[in-house]
């Protein structure tokens, strides 16, 4: 509860407001007995006045049950203060420390936790205890009976149990936590009573030196034994001075007087020893004072006839060394690192060659021993800007004096051949040719002219009926023959063909393969007119012999209004004799099967038969028999004619 001296001070505050106000507005109302004013419309009143919070805890006035402290506010937490921190109603709920029910009195609690500001009467700030209702119960309490069953100390185990499962009770051994100490375990080195006698580590140990430089390696005279090195001792007593770090026996031999190694050894003397310690010095041979590079002698001491100086470029010359005068010669003669560099006696004149075309720039000489980068005996280059331009280069088609001979372009080695285009198709006549550098005019660059006479021919222009290979791929008018007789339809010809004729009986006319006319009986003539283009064409007729009647044949076929081909007339009707082919339209018989059919005059068969038609005779046709004019049987006939 909140104390008494904290709510005078409250009632004191709020009282201060109060007087401090000149008034309470119309939308104003006290809330509580303090005399603090609420606002009853939910909000900021109607006069515009901002919203108080008189502690800055974040929570406005109307909101805060206590607005002068900042410790309470909505929503804060509750502390042991006896104060309503969160404004929940309740003062100190949930706040405290956590405190449990000593039933026996042993100073360990047990049960449910119970938190609170002060301890509360019979509890305790330690749980734990495995059996509250008696006190030699807790983990407080001691084990020491050896024989007793019960877990006096709360710990989950009794003293005759074997917690590590090594066949001895925990009364009966040192250790029963761990399975590798008990009274029969073997001693090992690790710091503890192993078989519980009460000696550790006995007869395991090892033997150390003390190490005082720290170097790995101690000194003989003071051993200690121990189942891990001591700090600074080493498991290696051989150091033959172990108050120097660099003297040890993996040290290394340098020269400095002293055995650093401990083989006994000192300097020079000892094969292992560091010879870069030592001094550098290098054989002078020829005497000059100046020694040779490549003869580096490391040792403690300067051997005799060695100098410090590796000066000298040619250590079995006498005249080849830093004092030496340079000449030209080919040879470092001044050991400067450089053979007959420049100012040496016997130099010659250079010239530059910018363009490494092996020609020198007369405006640019130089004298040297030896050609300087970039430099050639003559200076014949009449370009040293450009590679391409010398007097050893080809003339080539780009307007400049590529060989310096003073003329340019003249033969040129890319002079290029150009093509006559006379009809200006953009297609050259590959039978007329131009050699130059650019093209010339009337002249094309490609040969694909099969008639440089017509701009309408060249290879890829477009193919049309002319008698001319307009694309020039050696065909002509391809594409052009639409109705495949190899005739192209430019030269193509359509003619007017009328066949005419009759048979003794039941006959069909065939043009081409295609039924065409027939019947029509012994004195009827029957015709059809076509048109055909050029080419070959068949006009074939089969005459059947239905009766007691001879198979006779009479007809006439007319093209483009004359008369061209009657039977009977100058061979050029063929026939078959007694066929009784199904499909005779389309009968290929052998030549040898063809015989010329036989001329039948009118009055052969005109008392029997009748007279041939007389529209068929004005045109010149007669009757044409098989075997003989008065024989039976069926036969066929065929007309074969080209249309030009």
């Amino acid at each position: 509860m909140r104390t008494l001296p904290g709510l005078l001070i409250t009632l004191f505050a709020l009282s201060a407001c109060k007087d401090a106000d000149d008034g309470v507005g119309t939308d104003s109302v006290p809330n509580d007995d303090t005399g603090e004013v609420t606002d009853d419309t939910g909000g900021s009143d109607d006069t515009g006045a901002e919203e108080v919070d008189a502690d800055g805890d974040g929570v406005r006035s109307d909101e805060d049950c206590d607005d002068n402290n900042a410790a309470v506010y909505p929503g804060a937490e509750e502390l042991c203060d006896e104060l309503d921190n969160d404004c929940n109603g309740t003062v100190d709920d949930g706040a405290g420390t956590e405190w449990y029910t000593d039933s026996d009195g042993d100073g360990y609690g047990a049960g449910e936790v119970i938190i609170a500001c002060d301890q509360p009467e019979g509890a305790v700030a330690q749980g734990e205890d495995c059996d509250d209702k008696d006190a030699a119960f807790n983990p407080g309490a001691s084990e020491t009976e050896c024989a007793d069953p019960n877990d006096y100390n709360c710990d989950g185990s009794v003293g005759f149990a074997d917690g590590d499962g090594d066949g001895f009770a925990a009364c009966e051994e040192c250790d029963d936590g761990d399975a590798a100490v008990n009274p029969k375990a073997e001693e090992v080195c690790d710091n503890q009573d192993n078989n519980c006698d009460g000696t550790v580590d006995e007869g395991v140990t090892s033997t150390y030196y003390q190490d005082k430089d720290a170097d790995g390696f101690g000194d003989a005279d003071f051993p200690v034994a121990a189942c891990e090195a001591p700090a600074g001792y080493a498991s290696v007593a051989e150091d033959c001075d172990d108050g120097v770090s660099a003297v040890n026996p993996s040290a290394q031999e340098v020269c400095s007087g002293i055995d650093e190694d401990c083989d006994g050894l000192i300097d020079d003397a000892d094969d292992s020893l560091d010879a870069a310690s030592g001094v550098t010095t290098y054989t002078d041979d020829d005497g000059d004072g100046f020694g040779d590079p490549g003869s580096a002698t490391l040792s403690c001491d300067t051997p005799p006839g060695n100098v410090t100086n590796a000066e000298d470029c040619d250590d079995a010359d006498v005249t080849v060394s830093p004092d030496a005068e340079e000449t030209c010669d080919g040879q470092d003669n001044n050991c400067d690192g450089s053979a007959d560099e420049s100012g040496a006696t016997g130099e010659s004149t250079w010239y530059t060659d910018t363009d490494g075309d092996g020609y020198g720039d007369a405006s640019s000489a130089t004298s040297a021993c030896d050609a300087p980068e970039g430099a050639v005996a003559n200076a014949e280059d009449c370009d040293d800007g450009s590679a391409a331009v010398s007097p050893a280069a080809s003339e080539v088609c780009d307007s400049v004096d590529n060989n310096c001979d003073g003329v340019t372009d003249t033969d040129a080695t890319d002079l290029k051949t150009y093509y006559a285009d006379a009809d200006g198709d953009g297609s050259g006549d590959p039978s007329v040719t131009s050699l130059a550098c650019s093209r010339p005019t009337g002249f094309i660059g490609n040969k694909k002219d099969c008639d440089d006479t017509d701009a309408a021919i060249y290879t890829g222009a477009t193919e049309v009926c002319d008698d001319a290979d307009n694309d020039c791929d050696t065909v002509i008018d391809e594409g052009f023959d639409a109705d495949g007789d190899s005739i192209t339809d430019c030269n193509e010809i359509s003619y007017t063909v009328v066949f005419y004729g009759t048979g003794d009986d039941s006959w069909d006319g065939y043009v081409d393969g295609s039924y065409a006319l027939g019947d029509g009986g012994w004195s009827t003539v029957e015709s059809v007119t076509m048109t055909l283009d050029s080419g070959d064409h068949t006009f074939a007729a089969y005459v059947s012999d239905t009766g007691a009647a001879i198979a006779g044949f009479l007809a006439a076929v007319s093209i483009d209004g004359t008369v061209t081909y009657v039977t009977g007339g100058a061979g050029d009707w063929v026939m078959v004799d007694n066929t009784t082919a199904s499909d005779w339209a389309e009968v290929d018989f052998d030549d040898s099967s063809w015989t010329t059919p036989l001329l039948c005059a009118s009055s052969d068969v005109s008392s029997r038969w009748g007279t041939a038609p007389a529209s068929l005779r004005g045109l010149g046709a007669q009757w044409v028999w098989h075997q003989s004019c008065t024989a039976l049987g069926n036969s066929f006939y065929r007309l074969n004619f080209s249309l030009p």
